[in-house]
């Protein structure tokens, strides 16, 4: 068993990270063993699991690395062989030494943006980084994610001019804002505990686009 790793990335706060990172984590370790990897200092990831009842705990382990900054790429390596997936919610800072750390071992790259100018704007800073760090990991595969996309609105033309723009390609899956995630955030789950079918659905969509392209 060699796990695949999947970092969630983007320089700019507020695009949904960590909200991506536990609803997709928890629902591969719902059948994988998984891992989570905490980088950000704040610790989300972390009281996301936390929040969780004993009677129905986090379905993955959960740890925090943050301190680790650029050394998370040898820590990580110690737990390849535990897991079948490693995902890692990484901080947001384009500087920041331990993004650039992890995607020294990862497979894929989740960059979570707002479907708005503003925001894609500035998330291309995160495409040098990921495009330096192809340099000494040729097997990292990229894909943007359209979140907290508004319901009952199409991606506007501009800002799926501006994401034509990236070097990567985006998912098939946009995510949209639901209070559903919010929800699952509260009691320490994910939206597949939940009834609200289309956040079901999302998140079950982007999971079987992950499997497939990592496959």
């Amino acid at each position: 068993m060699t796990a695949k790793v999947i970092v969630i990335t983007n320089q700019k706060g507020g695009c949904g990270k960590t909200t991506i990172t536990m609803n997709l984590s928890g629902a591969f370790g719902k059948d994988a063993k998984t891992l989570v990897v905490d980088g950000d200092p704040q610790g989300s990831t972390t009281r996301w699991a936390a929040s969780s009842s004993d009677e129905n705990p986090f379905p993955c382990s959960v740890m925090s690395l943050a301190n680790l900054d650029g050394k998370v790429n040898r820590e990580i390596k110690k737990y390849i062989d535990d897991y079948e997936y490693i995902f890692i919610d990484c901080p947001p800072a384009i500087d920041n030494r331990f993004t650039a750390s992890a995607l020294l071992v990862a497979n894929l790259a989740i960059v979570p943006v707002v479907p708005s100018p503003t925001d894609l704007w500035s998330a291309i800073g995160i495409q040098n980084l990921i495009n330096s760090a192809l340099d000494f990991n040729e097997n990292l595969q990229t894909r943007l994610l359209a979140n907290m996309c508004q319901p009952n609105t199409s991606i506007s033309r501009e800002a799926l001019e501006l994401i034509g723009e990236f070097d990567f390609d985006k998912f098939e899956t946009d995510i949209y804002q639901r209070t559903a995630y919010r929800q699952a955030a509260a009691f320490g789950g994910t939206v597949l505990d939940l009834d609200n079918a289309k956040a079901k659905e999302e998140i079950t969509a982007l999971k079987q686009e992950i499997i497939k392209i990592l496959n």
